[in-house]
């Protein structure tokens, strides 16, 4: 038996991220788990997901919510976790979860999403719920509604709180939580500066998006075999380095070598997220992973740190509007 309290869940946003983490969470024992579902909700509420993974050993290993939903219920939760794509020009993340948070005063709202300001819209609208600020690194995907692939072993989750909340035990909620997930045996890190740990992320996110699909080689493999496309997400990735120490994040000094030993050691024809979303006419995370951070170096006037990654992202502006206008898929 395990000593974490009983959690209610809800996950909103129960594609590959969303299905993993919280099938891990339910394995960690005594939970009730209600799982917002779109275009799998049929497969879903039929047969579960099936999780392929040689992470568990043999399976087949199914993960199975306790209640599938279409919409986000009026209902009072321990925990909400949030695994949609953070695109606050195609929908408003505090509108869709406000349902259940309006009814869980007390309700944690965990944010497993990429990029940098996910959570100011979020304390906005809920100031009095703690936020947890969670990061991914894990490489799944669902291309069959209601069956997700796990690549590799990979399965970790890097957690902090947002703020600290006057007369509520936060600490003790983020504790919790994360005991939740090791528990679940994800390879769980429980931080006291979680913007530290998204910027360290956004030096490979922030680079390799806008490199791989300017330079029309889409594929992070074909990137760093071009000489003059390797250099460039180089030199980006140095630059959102540099511009993250002065903003007051020290960055690991070995970071940006790793990350171009990461981007190497991807499988040949691996493509960064915005890339398979261009070629999918998704929305891309364009705001949280670019704009918003070269909008907070303007405003510290800091934008002669990041010469090339300012012009990526004017460059990538300006090739979105252009596809828009031609009528080609975003």
């Amino acid at each position: 038996m395990t000593n974490i309290p009983h959690h209610r869940i809800l996950t909103v946003g129960t594609g590959a991220i969303g299905a993993y983490y919280t099938w891990r969470m339910q394995q960690a024992g005594n939970c009730t788990v209600t799982a917002v579902c779109r275009s799998n909700y049929e497969a879903v509420k039929t047969n579960g997901i099936e999780i392929q993974t040689v992470a568990w050993g043999e399976g087949p290993h199914v993960f199975k919510p306790d209640h599938v939903v279409k919409t986000v219920p009026s209902e009072t939760f321990d925990l909400i976790v949030v695994c949609l794509k953070a695109l606050p020009a195609v929908y408003s993340i505090p509108d869709i979860i406000a349902p259940a948070v309006e009814a869980s005063p007390h309700a944690a709202i965990v944010l497993i999403q990429n990029g940098i300001g996910v959570e100011d819209p979020v304390k906005k609208r809920f100031p009095r719920n703690p936020i947890l600020s969670s990061i991914a690194y894990i490489g799944v995907t669902q291309n069959t509604a209601g069956v997700v692939y796990h690549s590799g072993k990979v399965q970790k989750i890097v957690v902090g709180l947002f703020e600290p909340i006057d007369g509520i035990d936060t600490e003790s909620v983020l504790q919790t939580f994360g005991e939740r997930c090791k528990l679940g045996g994800l390879e769980t890190i429980v931080t006291d500066d979680i913007q530290n740990f998204r910027w360290q992320k956004l030096v490979w996110n922030g680079a390799m998006n806008p490199v791989c699909i300017l330079s029309n080689l889409w594929t992070v493999s074909n990137v760093l075999a071009d000489e003059k496309y390797y250099q460039m997400a180089l030199t980006t990735k140095k630059e959102i380095a540099a511009l993250a120490e002065a903003l007051g994040h020290p960055m690991p000094p070995t970071l940006v070598e790793m990350s171009m030993m990461t981007s190497a050691r991807l499988a040949d024809g691996y493509k960064a997220s915005m890339v398979v979303d261009l070629e999918e006419g998704r929305p891309m995370e364009m705001e949280v992973i670019l704009s918003n951070p070269i909008r907070i170096a303007e405003e510290h006037n800091l934008t002669h740190i990041i010469p090339t990654w300012y012009k990526l992202h004017g460059d990538l502006v300006k090739y979105i509007a252009d596809r828009a206008a031609a009528g080609q898929k975003l």
